[in-house]
């Protein structure tokens, strides 16, 4: 599946938001795959921004958002750092000057899992039915993570999944697809 296909089953700039899942034919293409990802990473960054001013969340999308954060971030991060990351710093060459920045977005998943981890303890906080309210700090922190991961995804977009695009090789494309597909529990 092209990265126009998933676009038209559904994927990034389709009206999709962060709790729609990405087609799994779309692990055949990893780097469109990673891509699609992004775009549902930017949704829920949009979310957050409309939440933190209506100032609640209704508990239904609160479960969505605990759900994808708990298991989808995680995933996405694992993709990155285990296969994306690893095979383009091996591809890459100096003058590419890659270490840098892959270190970067390798920090910058730590502190998007701390301030995951902070999220999901006020969004697990109360249960039962009815909209959670949220304080200054708990707007403050989802606007934090809002902001900070679109920076994040600006430098991923812009600069390793183009150099990505022109560095990697079927061989690695093939390998990231494999090991992609077994992490998903969509392995052969």
């Amino acid at each position: 599946m092209t990265i126009d296909e998933a676009a038209a089953a559904g994927g990034e700039g389709a009206g999709k938001t962060f709790a729609d899942p990405i087609p799994a034919a779309l692990l055949d293409t990893p780097m469109d795959y990673i891509l699609v990802d992004h775009g549902r990473q930017r949704s829920l960054c949009d979310a957050f921004r409309r939440i933190t001013r209506q100032g609640y969340i209704d508990r239904a999308e609160a479960d969505a958002v605990v759900r994808y954060l708990r298991h989808d971030v995680d995933l996405h991060h694992r993709d990155e750092e285990e296969d994306l990351f690893p095979s383009l710093l091996r591809r890459a060459p100096l003058e590419d000057n890659l270490g840098v920045t892959v270190s970067r977005l390798v920090a910058d998943h730590r502190q998007s899992r701390t301030m995951i981890e902070a999220i999901n303890t006020i969004l697990t906080k109360r249960t039962g039915p009815g909209p959670i309210r949220l304080g200054a700090a708990a707007r403050k922190l989802l606007l934090a993570y809002a902001t900070s991961e679109h920076h994040h995804l600006a430098a991923e977009n812009g600069i390793v999944l183009a150099i990505a695009r022109v560095r990697l090789t079927r061989g690695d494309l093939a390998t990231m697809s494999a090991t992609m597909k077994d992490r998903h529990g969509m392995g052969a």
